[in-house]
């Protein structure tokens, strides 16, 4: 129900782009029609958008309350621990990854047309060798069976994500930073969601360059909970996804706030990645929150109506408890960039200016 509430929000946004942008002159010829019709590559983008909107059912894992239900292969082979369905997730997986780096490197190395640095180009070289690392764990976690060195591998793919970052953050290359934050998230969700979540960050990308600010806060409050199925989850105590408590991290670790800080990232990925949609200084938060807390209001209320029910404890209850989790960790998360803009970004526009 959401996806087609999503593609019906964007289809009226194209449309109203359509019907803002001046229309060709006759004769009608067909390359005066494409300018029309991709104006500032708007039909690239709004198919991209639909095409990512209906994979979703690929990826979509049945829950014990739906009836009927079938899987499709994609999301079979996900699920399964055959040693054929790990090949094939490992494969997809490095498909994916590859795609996605030579993507962001290709469209984001570079800014304003100039040549890229040479820091640019060692973060190139060194991004192929993470991809190569976080495969090497995936190997050693599925096919090998081997925690000493998948621990490793991760926790070598954590400290070089890092140090790629913030030297892509010294270059004021954002995207390229973000790609490397991106890195253990990678390892956290697994070889078997890593293309389901490649492709919800590009829609993001998509959504943030396609939907004008006023119709934002809307499709940002539909956004998250299409994430939160899309990346595999489902609203029930059984799937939370306890695998992520222990990548990179040992099991008799004496820390247990790092395990539980990586479980709640992979639960509420959707509305922390969703807040970099949003522009500074505006009211796009603000509406945003309000949606969603009235989603969580509403499910409060379907739970205390349906609290002498034979599911409740089952459907209703665990359905109520996500939604104030993906509200809290979205207002957590907007406070935490709110200050960063504040203070530390500030600092950094005022610096541009005064070497401008």
């Amino acid at each position: 129900m959401i996806r087609y509430f999503l593609q019906a929000l964007v289809s009226l946004v194209y449309v109203e782009k359509l019907r803002s942008s001046p229309r060709p002159r006759k004769p009608y010829r067909i390359n005066s029609i494409w300018k029309f019709l991709n104006q500032e590559a708007n039909l690239l983008i709004f198919a991209g958008i639909m095409l990512i909107l209906r994979v979703e059912p690929l990826f979509h894992r049945c829950r014990e309350e739906e009836v009927g239900c079938e899987m499709y292969w994609m999301a079979r082979q996900a699920a399964s621990l055959s040693r054929d369905a790990q090949v094939l997730r490992l494969l997809f997986a490095l498909i994916s990854l590859c795609a996605a780096n030579f993507a962001v490197f290709k469209f984001y190395g570079h800014q304003s047309h100039q040549q890229k640095s040479e820091s640019i180009r060692i973060l190139s070289a060194v991004s192929w060798l993470l991809i190569a690392a976080i495969m090497l764990h995936s190997v050693f976690t599925s096919l090998a069976n081997d925690s000493f060195r998948a621990n490793f591998t991760a926790q070598l793919v954590l400290g070089a994500s890092g140090i790629c970052g913030f030297v892509a953050w010294r270059e004021k290359n954002s995207a390229i930073c973000a790609h490397f934050a991106l890195m253990p998230v990678y390892l956290l969700f697994g070889d078997g969601l890593t293309p389901a979540l490649i492709s919800f960050i590009a829609l993001s990308v998509c959504i943030s360059r396609f939907v004008p600010k006023d119709v934002l806060p809307s499709v940002i409050a539909l956004l998250i909970p299409f994430g939160f199925y899309y990346l595999g989850h489902s609203p029930v105590i059984s799937s939370i996804p306890w695998h992520a408590a222990f990548v990179g991290i040992p099991g008799g670790a004496a820390l247990r706030i790092l395990p539980a800080l990586f479980v709640l990232f992979h639960l509420n990925f959707s509305s922390i990645s969703s807040i970099f949609m949003i522009p500074p200084c505006s009211w796009t938060v603000t509406e945003t929150l309000v949606l969603m807390t009235i989603r969580a209001m509403f499910s409060c209320l379907a739970a205390s109506i349906h609290r002498r029910h034979l599911m409740v404890w089952k459907i209703f209850a665990p359905k109520f408890i996500f939604e104030c989790i993906l509200t809290i960790s979205f207002i957590f998360s907007a406070n935490l960039l709110s200050i960063y803009r504040r203070f530390i970004g500030g600092e950094n526009e005022v610096g541009r200016e005064k070497t401008q």
